[in-house]
């Protein structure tokens, strides 16, 4: 097949754990002979081909929130995907909930009102970055329903994952579903059999989405280390930071860990650091918003996930006859 991948980030080029999994599946289309032509908004490429058999939408709304990052004004034309969604078969994948909320980390965790309570026509900046002065869930945009109903397959990270954005949506009239199995590396996440030196670990953007409240209440007096980003405005004033460690040492940190922390209050779409932790043979001490431990078999046993980039294409390529 010739798919033209519509990804708002380039996969090949970003390193989020979305655009992982984007980039392991693109990876799996490639060996069985697919022909896959990235288009992104970061950094900005177009491609075009005549023979066009399978549109693939990721993230295809996924709007910074600051006017520096040129938010909502740096986009896929409307009227592409207006075009694509009426007149071309596609699927629609979910790294994250972009397609269904414009703010950052939907504030709402998932509880969405007609009128957004987290919407401000005081917050100018803001929402001129986004191109929106309405108080509007982005979810009622029309285009947003077009393309979860009239996709040929809409695809999600986890349990948890799906749940949340047809509870937003509502599931009725949308398309046929599937769920991606975790795609981490088992010859680079395993259990390593080393002294666990290390009480408590997290790993991820540090901030108020990903449960920082929480673990400072919780975990101030403790032995925590930290390994990420902190989020602008945010304030790491407890535990041991690591600073960001290439991808290659995470590993090297989760095994020395006994337990991993993870207690997000949004509704972790995957969650791929607890895949992984798991993998690792960390204690996982989480909460009821970790997609990850939505799945109905241990994550900490890869063998459960084997071959989960294949069965994605497996099913596609039965679309794309």
């Amino acid at each position: 097949m010739n798919v033209e991948c519509l990804s708002y980030m380039n996969p090949l080029e970003y390193g989020g754990g979305g655009e992982m999994i984007t980039r392991a599946l693109i990876n799996e289309g490639e060996a069985r002979g697919h022909t896959i032509n990235i288009n992104s908004v970061r950094p900005g490429i177009r491609t075009k081909s005549r023979d066009t058999d399978l549109f693939w939408l990721v993230d295809v709304f996924n709007f910074p929130q600051t006017l520096r990052s040129r938010g909502a004004w740096l986009q896929f034309s409307r009227s592409w995907l207006e075009h694509i969604a009426d007149n071309a078969k596609f699927i629609h994948m979910n790294n994250a909930y972009v397609d269904v909320c414009n703010l950052g980390y939907l504030p709402c965790s998932g509880n969405a009102k007609t009128s957004c309570d987290h919407k401000s026509i005081a917050n100018i900046s803001r929402n001129i970055a986004l191109r929106d002065f309405s108080k509007s869930c982005f979810a009622m945009d029309p285009l947003v329903k077009k393309i979860f109903m009239q996709s040929a397959l809409n695809v999600y990270l986890s349990p948890l994952h799906q749940s949340v954005i047809e509870k937003i949506l509502g599931s009725k009239g949308l398309a046929k579903s599937l769920i991606v199995k975790p795609t981490v590396d088992s010859n680079l996440f395993y259990n390593q059999n080393i002294e666990r030196d290390i009480d408590y670990l997290f790993v991820g953007v540090i901030g108020e989405a990903k449960g920082l409240a929480e673990m400072r209440e919780k975990y101030a007096d403790k032995d925590i280390h930290f390994v990420g980003k902190v989020a602008p405005g945010e304030r790491l004033d407890f535990g041991v930071y690591h600073g960001s460690l290439p991808y290659s040492e995470v590993a090297k940190i989760m095994n020395r860990a006994k337990n991993f922390v993870f207690l997000p209050r949004w509704p972790e779409p995957q969650g791929r650091v607890v895949i992984e932790a798991a993998m690792c043979g960390c204690n996982l001490i989480t909460n009821d918003n970790v997609g990850a431990t939505s799945f109905p078999f241990n994550i900490g046993d890869a063998t459960n996930f084997i071959g989960a980039a294949g069965e994605f294409w497996d099913v596609v390529e039965k679309l794309g006859m």
